[in-house]
């Protein structure tokens, strides 16, 4: 059977997937927002799963003005962090073109760039456009890539944009994401306790989330089925 491996950064990414969780094509995992473990979860994959392809899935943050969130990006390749290229397979990309325009879902094919750590202030996120050329940037699609091209079998990134390149992460927010993938609610409000300055950031940070997490559930509907069964 072929079968799909997906990495996810975090538990409501993966929980987006809704009904296809119970597919037997499909393999599922989080990281945490770690690389090292994202890198982990995709050759268990391959190696103890038998999966057949690689998708990086979830929300990622802009890095130049060309989007916005909402957005839903495709990469044409993934930029690593010493400037190398990793292309995405083109087996999915036609499929998933397709598909879009029969939903009326905009695909922005873009190059996505690998961080290993959060991109946290504007500064920094358009120095890093400039640097790879790429418009989005995320700390699982580098990682799920690099095994794909050893193991030699296709991957592509699909992610729903959350925050612009303007939006500066607020400190409050910083560290939210256990390493299981779950968001530190506790945490995350103690801190803005101490920093009551971070709520519009914060609240910024809400609406963007939650214009990508929608995009997202319409990538989980109307995109993802396309790939099951395909490689």
């Amino acid at each position: 059977m072929k079968r799909l491996g997906i990495v996810c950064g975090v538990k409501a990414e993966e929980a987006s997937l809704g009904v296809l969780l119970d597919e037997a094509e499909l393999k599922v995992g989080v990281s945490g927002a770690s690389s090292a473990r994202a890198e982990d979860l995709a050759r268990e994959f391959v190696e103890d799963h038998g999966c057949s392809a690689l998708l990086s899935y979830g929300v990622s943050g802009a890095i130049t003005d060309a989007l916005k969130p909402g957005d839903i990006a495709l990469a044409r390749a993934i930029v690593m962090g010493d400037g190398t290229r990793i292309e995405t397979s083109r087996v999915f990309s036609p499929l998933l073109a397709e598909a879009a325009a029969r939903s009326g879902i905009i695909l922005k094919h873009v190059d996505m760039a690998d961080a290993s750590d959060v991109v946290t202030d504007e500064a920094a996120k358009r120095a890093l456009g400039r640097k790879t050329g790429a418009h989005a940037v995320d700390m699982e699609s580098g990682a799920v890539a690099h095994v794909a091209r050893e193991k030699g079998i296709p991957f592509t990134a699909l992610r729903a944009i959350s925050d612009s390149v303007e939006h500066t992460l607020p400190h409050a927010a910083l560290g939210a994401v256990g390493p299981g993938g779950d968001i530190r609610v506790m945490t995350t409000i103690l801190r803005l306790v101490l920093r009551p300055q971070d709520l519009p950031a914060m609240m910024r940070l809400a609406a963007g989330s939650s214009r990508g997490f929608k995009s997202l559930g319409r990538c989980s509907r109307d995109l993802v089925p396309t790939l099951l069964g395909v490689v």
